[in-house]
């Protein structure tokens, strides 16, 4: 299988931290990874979505959403993935759209709540 452009170019892979996602909806948007800017040494760096690792206690089946901030509103930058009440998810990254991005990760739930939040984690590969 050919690789694609973004596979040949090798970056850092780090993982982020786990987010507990306790507000439904796009005004619940939480980072679960941060852009690494080092302006005076080597710039800002992109990066890409490598695996999203996560557990449903929503209480319902959910889609939860990555994306980032682009005028004050979240869009996605992959499809929404489905998860199921009360198991755990893991998307690798030939379960992933290829996707570079120049900015902040952030995702939300269209069900969560204090009480039954969906976790998630994402690991990156971050492009210098």
């Amino acid at each position: 299988m050919p690789v694609g452009y973004l596979q040949a170019r090798k970056g850092v892979r780090l993982p982020g931290p786990l987010i507990p996602l306790i507000v439904a909806t796009m005004v619940g948007a939480l980072p679960v990874f941060q852009q690494s800017t080092f302006a005076a040494q080597v710039g800002t760096r992109t990066l890409r979505l490598k695996r999203i690792k996560g557990l449903n206690q929503a209480g319902v089946n959910t889609l939860v959403h990555i994306g980032t901030l682009v005028a004050g509103v979240v869009v996605d930058v992959i499809p929404p993935l489905w998860t199921f009440n009360g198991l755990n998810f893991d998307f690798p990254e030939a379960d992933l759209v290829e996707v570079e991005v120049n900015a902040d990760l952030l995702a939300y739930a269209d069900v969560a709540g204090a009480l039954t939040p969906v976790y998630v984690q994402v690991e990156i590969e971050e492009i210098g």
